[in-house]
């Protein structure tokens, strides 16, 4: 019998606000390298957003976030060329609950691609019984609150100096709604 989850976990293009297409894919462990590529491609102000501080350990962070397994989903976005251009990244931290991260790169911010990725990760999330997905954002990263909310409808409270996003899973079909183009069909292997 097939894996109900395999159709989604199958890569698919998108077509992004200004027409660029990317293959959004899931995460693994070999993609360790390129995603430290990718984050250290990210200019400063993203890092501080995205990380809290733009002083990290870019290494140590894309080796936990390419790890598979263990309660974690992934998924990478990238470009005609095979560049990572974005991550999404869902950790377990109780059974239903989940915390979501993404990045985007500096050049495809507002163009669709964190809504892409959260949607997707959303949907793959919700099968396999995550119910609600919680996010840290820092209260001046107004382009991500926006995602969240307007993709979304996420509820966000401030806590401790940032803001806690929080959303049913379920709300993919609500951004699926909102922005019937993208994800796009199913890429071509």
């Amino acid at each position: 019998m097939a894996n109900p989850d395999q159709a989604l976990e199958a890569p698919l293009t998108a077509r992004l606000r200004g027409g660029e297409m990317v293959l959004v894919r899931p995460l693994s462990a070999a993609d360790e390298e390129p995603l430290c590529r990718f984050m250290e491609g990210l200019c400063p102000e993203a890092r501080r957003l995205r990380f809290f501080s733009g002083g990290i350990d870019i290494e140590h962070l894309a080796h936990d976030v390419a790890a598979t397994g263990r309660g974690r989903l992934g998924l990478l976005a990238l470009d005609g060329e095979g560049a990572i251009v974005g991550h999404a990244v869902a950790i377990t931290l109780a059974p239903g609950l989940a915390e979501v991260a993404l990045e985007v790169a500096d050049e495809l911010h507002g163009e669709g691609l964190g809504t892409i990725l959260v949607e997707r990760l959303a949907e793959l999330a919700e099968r396999r019984g995550i119910e609600t997905f919680l996010a840290q954002v820092l209260p001046e990263n107004r382009a991500m609150l926006e995602v969240f909310r307007e993709g979304f409808d996420a509820r966000v409270s401030w806590r401790e100096g940032v803001d806690r996003v929080e959303f049913p899973t379920s709300a993919w079909r609500l951004a699926r709604a909102r922005y019937p183009s993208p994800p796009g069909e199913p890429a071509k292997p």
